[in-house]
């Protein structure tokens, strides 16, 4: 009987490594750039096509809002009526306040603050007990968890009595922290590269210790100040700039290219086996943070994402449907807002219409 022999695989060298994970981020890279081409076409479409008619909508769907809380103080208005109307006002503003289209100068909080005030004078709430401190602080953890504000107790009885002030003073607030937040001293990063002698502790900091080395030989080479003629120096200046991208980055993917391509010594050559094993860990990092980059397009909060899953190809519905269906949709909703404005003329029209609302 013939006994079969195995073979253990070959363990890959550091070098192997490197090449397989240069092959990667060089497949990622034409991903990432397929994509970006794709979203912007997309983008660019919607832009064109479909911006001016949200924005129409929004301005429209604003105008019936403040046209339908002009009666909302009517006297003669009954009971029932005055709570459709107030329905029908929720509803817009619900869609109102969503609306991530909402060109500049109408403001859906202003909408609501007035809604709100007309609530508390035409259905008066009994005067809440006071809350105890644990209840307080049930409700600051409340709003923490679910909106990541972190509020004080005023802010906590401004929520309760006035959603609409309080979202207000809160975006406000969020504003005003984004402009606060202090920006990193570029300088004092810069410190950490000066002591050449400093000996590296970890992989990171080796492949940071040479993304520096590669941006200073580069830079010598790349300086705009170097080159006399005015097209070259452009060349150098947009060069220049794609280094000092990488540096800020750590994309020692391009840093490598760009060292390749304009420098005669090899860096990957003069790098030791650890040196190496360091290198390969940081493009591991950077695959990484190119697959985590190339899925966040379908998964954050940007107007570009959310435009690209709303009208991207999916199954078997096109780009050109989803356009076609969106398009119809808003011109149905401008058309309608627009005919209601025209016949909301006085209170006889508005009783009609809610008459219409409950009886079809």
């Amino acid at each position: 009987m013939t006994k079969l022999t195995t073979t253990k695989p070959t363990k890959k060298t550091p070098g192997d490594q490197f090449q397989l994970l240069w092959e990667k981020i060089d497949k990622q890279k034409t991903r990432l750039a397929s994509q970006e081409k794709r979203v912007h076409k997309i983008v660019d479409r919607f832009n064109s096509e479909i911006l001016p008619l949200e924005r129409e909508q929004a301005r429209t769907q604003y105008q019936l809002i403040e046209r339908l809380l002009t009666f909302f103080s009517r006297k003669s208005l009954t009971e029932w009526q005055r709570d459709d109307l107030f329905r029908w006002i929720q509803e817009e503003l619900g869609m109102l306040s969503t609306n991530p289209f909402i060109e500049d100068g109408l403001n859906p909080s202003e909408l609501l603050i007035r809604a709100e005030e007309l609530l508390k004078q035409f259905y008066p709430q009994p005067e809440a007990a006071a809350l105890s401190q644990s209840e307080r602080e049930d409700i600051k953890g409340d709003i923490y968890r679910e909106l990541g504000l972190e509020i004080n107790d005023e802010e906590v009885e401004l929520f309760l009595n006035s959603p609409a002030v309080f979202m207000q003073r809160m975006l406000e607030k969020e504003q005003a922290d984004d402009l606060d937040w202090p920006e990193e001293d570029d300088e004092k990063q810069d410190d950490h590269f000066d002591a050449e002698d400093a000996k590296p502790v970890d992989g990171q900091a080796v492949g940071k210790a040479l993304i520096h080395r590669l941006y200073k030989q580069l830079a010598k080479r790349l300086h705009p100040d170097l080159e006399q003629e005015a097209s070259l120096k452009t060349v150098r200046h947009e060069q220049m700039q794609q280094l000092l991208e990488a540096r800020t980055e750590n994309d020692i993917y391009t840093l490598i290219e760009l060292h390749r391509q304009h420098c005669d010594t090899d860096a990957i050559g003069q790098l030791k086996k650890r040196d190496l094993d360091d290198i390969n860990e940081l493009l591991r990092r950077q695959l990484r943070d190119m697959e985590r980059q190339y899925e966040q397009t379908f998964m954050n909060n940007s107007m570009e994402s959310t435009i690209w899953n709303r009208f991207r190809n999916v199954g078997r519905i096109s780009t050109d449907q989803n356009f076609a269906e969106h398009t119809k949709a808003l011109k149905a909703d401008i058309k309608s807002n627009i005919n209601l404005l025209k016949q909301l003329k006085t209170l006889k029209d508005l009783k009609q219409l809610l008459e219409d609302r409950v009886y079809g």
